[in-house]
């Protein structure tokens, strides 16, 4: 069993035998499902402030079940590469359906996720107008012990018009001699359909450190992940239980990026 699994099972353990349950809270859950002609709360079972650091080469995707890596990476790169927030361009370019019940009257999810990378600032460090993704590139290849280098889709003037405010939200990176380290940071995380470790949310952003580090010279280094609130959901839970029953002689696999 490789690694990345026992980090798995260790989280989802932690959150259903210590967990605390929404249901205990006197508070209004905020999600519902949509069952045809009911709806039922979506009540969690969470954990605050998880921290899991992948170990320098080792790639965060789990063996117990399977993973969406390929559409993991397309929700990246519309995002990252193309900057888009435009759900049509998702599912027409890369034939990928996450957003489909975010979007609003515009076909768009408001002023998240790939408006925030598209959208020009004043660079601290040179005046000129650029993006996010220009700046973290341009800082890392001129400057590469620059201790502000963050990506956030969180910008307060603009949560209001998002259709959902981004649940991961913020990358930090950091040069380490020839190594380029990033942390993600999420506010919120749903165990099992994206944020447990080896999850989508990991991978998918692995993939962006690997991408970033290549395209400035540098060779990926430490990842990190920080998920704020970490939960399960009350009807995933008889899911989670049997993926924790699974046993993989399976070995971390390895990713290349065409070069």
């Amino acid at each position: 069993m490789s690694r990345v699994d026992k980090i798995f099972l260790e989280k989802a353990n932690s959150i259903l035998e210590e967990g605390y349950s929404e249901r205990d809270l006197n508070s209004a859950v905020r999600p519902i499902w949509d069952d045809g002609d009911q709806t039922t709360s979506a009540y969690t079972k969470y954990l605050t402030q998880q921290f899991v650091e992948y170990k320098q080469g080792e790639v965060p995707i789990i063996n117990l079940r399977k993973i969406a890596w390929k559409t993991a990476i397309k929700e990246v790169l519309w995002i990252y590469k193309d900057k888009c927030n435009n759900v049509a361009n998702l599912k027409e370019k890369y034939n990928v359906h996450y957003w489909d019940s975010w979007t609003n009257e515009e076909g768009s999810l408001g002023t998240a996720y790939g408006y925030q990378t598209a959208k020009t600032f004043k660079s601290p460090e040179t005046g000129e107008f650029i993006n996010q993704v220009d700046r973290l590139i341009q800082q890392l290849k001129v400057n590469p012990l620059n201790r502000r280098l963050i990506i956030s889709l969180y910008d307060v003037d603009d949560l209001a018009d998002m259709t959902l405010i981004p649940c991961a939200f913020m990358t930090l990176w950091s040069v380490r001699g020839e190594y380029l380290d990033m942390t993600l940071v999420q506010r919120s995380g749903d165990f099992l359909a994206a944020a447990g470790p080896g999850g989508i949310n990991t991978f998918q952003y692995y993939v962006l450190m690997r991408m970033i580090a290549q395209v400035t010279g540098y060779k990926p280094g430490k990842f990190v992940h920080f998920v704020q609130n970490l939960h399960i959901y009350d009807r995933h839970i008889d899911t989670v239980k049997e993926i924790m029953e699974e046993d993989s002689e399976k070995e971390g696999p390895t990713l290349w990026v065409n070069p």
